[in-house]
């Protein structure tokens, strides 16, 4: 399993916070690559890893619902 590596932490289910977003973001991106990622974002940024935000709040969105919802997130955690 790869690491990731983000400032922020999950909490709460807005998947619009990127702290939320991205995290799970990083972490799909490192366990898809086998390879540390590492990525940052500020406030206002329209674009994360060359991508548009609201694409990676998309990939979140899909994973916590293939999943089965964030109740099934959170029995398991993503790190």
């Amino acid at each position: 399993m790869a690491d990731s590596v983000i400032g922020g932490g999950l909490h709460g289910k807005d998947l619009s916070k990127a702290d939320v977003s991205v995290n799970i973001y990083t972490w799909l991106k490192a366990q898809q690559t086998g390879k540390p990622v590492e990525l940052c974002c500020a406030i206002g940024d329209d674009t994360i890893d060359g991508k548009p935000y609201a694409e990676i709040v998309e990939i979140a969105r899909k994973f916590i619902s293939d999943l089965g919802g964030f109740e099934k997130f959170a029995e398991w955690g993503l790190f």
